[in-house]
C-alpha cells in the first residue's frame, strides 16, 4: 500500500525546496566568515542564520510529515510580515530589525518573494487526493 507521502504535491515541493535552501544557508552563514556581516549581499547575524536553519528544518519535517500545506501558509504569513516590517525604519533597534536581526533590502525583497510564493501555494493551491497507487490502478486496462 502507497501511502499519500508518496505522493509530490505541489504544497510538498515548495515545503522541500523552502526547507533545502534556508538549510544550506542557514549553514553557509555559520560556517563562512561573515564578520562584515553580509552573505553575497544579505545581511546575516548569528541570530538570522539560527532563523534560516530552523526555517529550513522545520519545511524538511512538514514535506515528509504531511504538514507541508500548513506550512507553506504559516511560513508564507510570517515571512510576508517580516518582509514588510523590514521597510519600517520605526521597527530598527540597535540597527536590527525589531532589536534581532540585520537585515537589508535585498534581505526585505527575498522575505517577501519567498513568502508570497509559499503563502499562495499553501492557500490556493488545493493537494491532489490523488496517489501514485490510484494513478497506476486508473491506468491499467
Amino acid at each position: 500500500m502507497v501511502s499519500q507521502q508518496t505522493t509530490w504535491t505541489p504544497n510538498r515541493i515548495v515545503a522541500f525546496v523552502i526547507g533545502i535552501v534556508f538549510l544550506i544557508v542557514g549553514i553557509l552563514g555559520l560556517i563562512l566568515d561573515t564578520t562584515s556581516g553580509n552573505l553575497v549581499g544579505f545581511d546575516v547575524d548569528l541570530v538570522h542564520n539560527l532563523v534560516h536553519l530552523l526555517t529550513g528544518i522545520l519545511g524538511l519535517a512538514a514535506a515528509f510529515t504531511g504538514w507541508a500545506r500548513r506550512f507553506n501558509q504559516i511560513f508564507g504569513i510570517i515571512y510576508i510580515l517580516v518582509g514588510i516590517a523590514g521597510l519600517i525604519p520605526a521597527l530598527y533597534f540597535d540597527e536590527r530589525l525589531l532589536g534581532l536581526m540585520h537585515v537589508n533590502a535585498a534581505d526585505n525583497v527575498l522575505h517577501l518573494v519567498v513568502g508570497l510564493l509559499a503563502a499562495a501555494v499553501g492557500f490556493f493551491v488545493a493537494d491532489s487526493g490523488t496517489t501514485r497507487a490510484n494513478t497506476d490502478t486508473m491506468a491499467r486496462p
